[in-house]
């Protein structure tokens, strides 16, 4: 599904840094450190490089606030508290909405008027749960079902059925109901 051509990779970016922290399961926080966090925002150095300063060490404890906000987003119990969270996020990190015509046609770019990177996280992500949630619902954004993990989603299928973050999971909780029919 394509949300915009905008937003797809900071709908990406929000469930991928939303999924970081494994504490629920005894896992690891894996950003935990700046080294951690630099290769993170690796993946994504193409949305931020030129936009957002370089990340620093003081910037992880607002970038975990940034991902539990976003968690919190994810799962709200209905629209009304999932618009209030975003509003809340893009209010705290100051988006601010540009026009850009960089690819030849104006289309809407939302970035911070502070250039740290927990600003430009805080507001690239909210902007991209916040085109989710306001073309296509909350019904959109889930947890994953399966009693060893709790990481989010947007389920991109058509009927909206998904119900597990990944393959993986699907699988695993598949097999663990064939064993307990046998």
């Amino acid at each position: 599904m394509d949300f915009t051509h905008y937003n797809n990779e900071a709908v990406d970016l929000a469930v991928e840094l939303v999924n970081t922290d494994h504490r629920f399961y005894g896992g690891p926080d894996q950003i935990g450190d700046l080294t951690s966090l630099k290769a993170f925002l690796a993946d994504y150095e193409d949305l931020w490089s030129g936009v957002a300063n370089q990340p620093r060490r003081d910037d992880l404890k607002s970038i975990h606030q940034v991902r539990d906000d976003l968690r919190g987003v994810v799962s709200a119990d209905d629209v009304a508290d999932a618009s209030k969270r975003l509003n809340v996020i893009l209010d705290k990190y100051g988006a601010a909405p540009h026009i850009s015509v960089h690819t030849g046609e104006p289309h809407l770019h939302f970035e911070p008027r502070d250039p740290s990177m927990r600003s430009w996280l805080g507001v690239v992500t909210a902007m991209g749960l916040a085109t989710v949630l306001v073309h296509h619902g909350l019904e959109r954004f889930g947890i994953c079902r399966s009693d060893k993990c709790d990481d989010v989603f947007v389920d991109t299928s058509k009927n909206r059925s998904r119900c597990h973050c990944s393959t993986q999971c699907s699988t695993r909780e598949a097999v663990a109901a064939h064993r307990a029919r046998k």
